[in-house]
């Protein structure tokens, strides 16, 4: 280091040092001897992380654009050339060990209104489009920028298409209803003996066989009020609903709701849009939400938050939260009761059934939660409109503090993808709730050049990490990661071979602004899609974790008889792994859970929660732990149907003591269904269920089911069940 102090003070004290690259300007081909040195002024110098002087640009005889790289032990080295001329600019390293440059003059002294960003390992330089001088922030953000233009939906990650990451929300917003998988459903189910399940959404308000526009309300949510004088009465669920397609005021953020504990439901439609009026999602200069729900509800404020993917009028994307409460107050839109009136009197199908409800669940406009910023090589600027698409939004309230914690995934223009977290301080507490509230965003995981990381979940934990700080924030990831063809290469063609798949996690102790390394809960192995299942992957289903922590009654205060009891604090997740290890994969899986005890810093082995062979497709695992320390997981598989894997039922277990073994399976499912439906979406039943708790205590469940079948034809449509856990003895 002390040689590499000295150089660069020489260099600095020179500032006439560059290179003149006689060569093609972006091979990075060596010069002559001869012009390795000339004259400049005006360069920018920077120290590299490994040491290495890096000369950049500056103005010569000739207006300099050239950088090199000085090593105090060799001297100069040839490194490739910058795209435009400049002198006068400003160079930044990055987190990543890259460099920002921006602005400056060309030889003839204009403005330059344009970025690079060098890659010391590739030696190669990417052009970026940028405005004034950056700054790097403590949170890793610079100051402004303005966007790349391009097409999200046409960039590689991981040298495959987009598609083959994104959420089901995600795939609605850019590729929009999809009919080309349509099925019929003419497997016969069977019964279980049951008669628990209810319908959320109203299942007549889908068209009638052959139709197929709106058919889809999947990938439930969940949340329930927990208070005095409303204990387990009021829930609100939230999905996928493709009404949203043609009709914005009707989904694609769909919700219901009830007031007697899930006995019934009345379908409440799609959030409301900010620009009120008719029109559809696809509408110019209208807002639209396009699912991927998440459900929260704060117990003291009895406030309820939903977050979706969210475009704003200009047409970008963004994610949204709506703040909710219960009252009594007209209807915002068409509510329907969720019953099957239809199959009696087939008039009725597409007809809603106004419910004789006075108190309902009232939506406020909704609230951007991440500002227009986008990623210029891996730095977040502030830009008037964004191009970046943010997906699989998960939100998070710690019901102490009332922060609300929003972890979602970036997909830039340039191929990256990161794990980020926006942060609304204290805001279930607040009269208003309002965009500015919103902090961030701060970077969980920066895109790594083999890993594609998706589908975050987060809690906050009971303890702090540092002494008197914040609760820990925790948050837990599906990782894919592929071997690359070479140094630089992610986001070409050809770079997609799938080494492995893990559950990633990290955690924050300064309240989600700086984050800890990259770690692993488990190496889990691939399961293919379930027969039914459209999204046509054959990379397998996506592997998105659930999270919990034991906080006995969960309502923002600890008494000394939760501290005291056994496994208080524990995280725990939930999630799936195939039979067989890479480069295998089947659609035969089974549930795992690891578990946390000491706040999230380290998890523990894997403990299977099925108690079958495994030896069919297992999925979408969802993890609660009750105000007694029971551990609960609920999921779906098709076990009873062994010869074709196409029945599929929803499953519970508990565990007694603390997440160390799990009890005897129970089938929770009415009557077991296929997924060959007909549908207007990929992936038709989404990549998640749901899970609460009413009154701190019992565990009930929110799925994706195929069981209703419209009068007149066979072919069912995936609807929204919901059931009170039995036979786990809660």
């Amino acid at each position: 280091m002390r040689n590499v102090a000295c150089s660069l003070r020489w260099l600095i004290g020179l500032l006439v040092v560059s290179l003149s690259i006689q060569a093609n300007a972006n091979t990075g081909a060596s010069p002559s001897a001869a012009t390795i040195l000339k004259s400049r002024a005006r360069a920018a110098v920077i120290a590299l992380p490994d040491g290495r002087i890096l000369i950049i640009g500056g103005a010569g005889d000739q207006g300099a654009a050239w950088s090199t790289m000085v090593s105090s032990e060799s001297g100069f080295i040839s490194a490739a050339s910058m795209h435009d001329r400049r002198s006068h600019h400003t160079a930044t390293i990055l987190r990543d060990g890259r460099v920002l440059v921006t602005g400056g003059t060309m030889p003839a002294g204009e403005a330059i209104a344009s970025a690079e960003i060098y890659d010391p390992a590739a030696n190669s330089w990417l052009v970026v489009r940028a405005m004034t001088e950056a700054v790097l922030l403590p949170s890793g953000l610079t100051q402004t920028a303005t966007a790349q233009t391009g097409d999200i939906r046409t960039v590689l990650f991981e040298g495959l298409p987009i598609d083959e990451f994104l959420s089901a929300g995600g795939m609605a917003a850019l590729f929009g209803a999809d009919t080309s998988s349509q099925q019929s459903n003419e497997s016969s189910g069977h019964g279980n003996g049951r008669h628990a399940d209810t319908f959320v959404n109203d299942p007549c308000l889908d068209p009638a066989p052959p139709g197929l526009d709106g058919t889809i309300q999947s990938e439930p949510e969940i949340a329930v009020l927990n208070t005095p004088g409303s204990m387990a009465k009021k829930i609100v669920a939230g999905y996928n609903d493709t009404r949203g397609f043609s009709d914005r005021n009707g989904g694609l953020s769909g919700f219901a709701y009830s007031t007697d504990g899930g006995t019934t439901w009345i379908d409440g439609g799609g959030l409301p849009p900010l620009i009120s009026g008719p029109g559809t999602a696809s509408d110019d200069g209208k807002d639209a939400y396009f699912g991927d729900p998440v459900l929260v509800v704060h117990q003291a404020t009895q406030r309820f938050f939903y977050a979706s993917i969210y475009k704003l009028p200009d047409g970008s994307f963004t994610l949204s939260v709506n703040r909710g409460t219960f009252q009594v107050a007209p209807a915002q839109g068409v509510e329907s009761a969720a019953n099957t009136r239809c199959l009696n009197d087939p008039t009725q199908t597409g007809v809603p059934d106004p419910p004789q409800q006075a108190e309902r669940i009232v939506w406020e406009p909704p609230v951007v939660a991440v500002r227009p910023t986008q990623a210029v090589g891996g730095v977040i600027v502030d830009v008037a409109q964004s191009q970046d698409f943010l997906d699989k939004p998960w939100l998070y309230v710690d019901q102490t503090t009332g922060t609300l914690y929003m972890t979602y995934t970036r997909f830039a223009l340039d191929g990256e993808a990161t794990l980020e977290l926006a942060r609304c301080k204290g805001c279930a507490l607040k009269d208003t709730f309002k965009n500015a509230d919103w902090d961030g965003p701060f970077t969980i995981v920066p895109n790594e050049p083999d890993t594609l990381n998706q589908g975050s979940t987060a809690v906050t934990t009971t303890r702090p990490g540092l002494p008197g700080g914040p609760p820990r924030v925790v948050v837990t990831w599906f990782a894919r990661t592929f071997v690359l063809a070479a140094v630089g290469t992610t986001g070409q063609v050809g770079n997609r071979t799938e080494t492995q798949q893990r559950i990633g996690y990290a955690y924050s102790d300064d309240d989600g602004r700086t984050w800890s390394d990259d770690k692993t809960i488990a190496v889990v192995n691939p399961q293919l899609e379930p027969p039914g299942y459209n999204r046509g992957r054959t990379s397998g289903i996506a592997d998105v974790p659930s999270i919990a922590v034991d906080k006995g009654a969960d309502d923002g205060v600890f008494t000394s008889g939760e501290t005291s009891q056994a496994g208080f604090g524990t995280v725990y997740v939930t999630y799936f792994s195939g039979k067989y290890a890479l480069p295998r994969r089947a659609q035969q899986a089974d549930i795992f859970v690891s578990g946390s005890t000491d706040n999230g810093t380290t998890f523990g082995p894997p403990v299977q929660v099925n108690d079958d062979p495994g030896t069919t497709s297992h999925v979408f695992p969802t993890v609660q732990v009750n105000k007694n320390g029971s551990v609960f997981v609920g999921w779906l598989d098709r076990r009873n149907d062994p010869n074709y894997n196409v029945l599929t039922d929803a499953w519970a277990s508990v565990s007694k003591d603390n997440g160390q073994t799990f009890k005897s399976n129970q089938i929770q499912s009415d009557v077991a269904t296929s997924w060959y439906v007909r549908s207007d979406a990929r992936p038709n039943f989404g990549d998640y269920m749901s899970s609460d708790l009413l009154g701190f205590g019992t565990f009930v469940m929110v799925w994706p089911d195929g069981r209703f079948r419209p009068p007149g034809g066979r072919a069912a449509t995936p609807d929204t069940i919901f059931t009170i856990v039995g036979g786990l003895g809660q």
